[in-house]
């Protein structure tokens, strides 16, 4: 009764509530126009304008073909519903994800809990992958930000080392980054460095701030 209560009225106004975490800050469930999302204060986690840039890179790395997905980022678990109830993905999923607040909401507000082919995992997706075993994910979905910043490990060559490593040969990665935001390896910027190490690299350009890069093992 309470849940559609607050469906009805958010279509006249926004309904949030706001959690405090340590990891990102001030974490806001809202209501808005009958659907619920998950956002900080200045980015969107889930089930709003990063759904449907994911979404949109999803079309390119051919989900269903891949038996084992790994998710670095849970945030409320917009992904997994996507690859489940909209691309009819029934393969495992691990997700990895930072803070266990996040991975609270995601369950307590989305539905998005621990199940047979799902595993969520609370760490640091930089340390956890060192240690993944070799060649073990069809699809890498690295979207790993905390507000608008973007962890500083995405620019080191050892962690692009680690996902090639445990992406099976012809696997994708869709990395969501920021158009805004160079990256550099080194001195060669990000896509640059990926396709001398072992990728083929598809750059698309979404909205106004995120940027894709869709990525092939060689």
């Amino acid at each position: 009764m309470l849940t559609s209560l607050l469906r009805l009225l958010s279509y006249l106004f926004p309904i949030t509530r706001t959690v405090q975490s340590e990891v990102s800050g001030p974490l806001e469930v809202t209501w808005r126009k009958g659907r619920k999302v998950l956002d900080t204060r200045h980015a969107n986690y889930s089930y709003g304008s990063l759904q449907q840039v994911l979404r949109y890179g999803l079309l390119f790395v051919e989900p269903r073909q891949a038996s084992h997905a790994l998710l670095l980022g849970l945030g409320g678990g917009s992904v997994v519903a996507t690859l489940r109830h909209e691309l009819q993905y029934e393969g495992h999923i691990t997700a990895i994800e930072l803070d266990a607040v996040v991975i609270g909401l995601a369950a307590t507000e989305f539905g998005v809990r621990p199940d047979a082919q799902l595993a969520i995992v609370c760490a640091d997706a930089f340390a956890w992958i060192r240690t993944a075993p070799d060649t073990q994910f069809g699809l890498i979905i690295v979207d790993l930000f905390v507000d608008l910043h973007l962890p500083a490990g995405l620019q080191t060559a050892g962690f692009w080392q680690d996902i090639r490593r445990v992406l099976r040969p012809g696997g994708y990665v869709l990395f969501n980054t920021l158009s805004e935001v160079p990256l550099y390896v080194g001195n060669d910027e990000l896509p640059t460095y990926l396709a001398g190490a072992g990728f083929s690299v598809q750059d698309l350009e979404v909205e106004r701030l995120n940027q894709l890069l869709i990525l092939r093992k060689l």
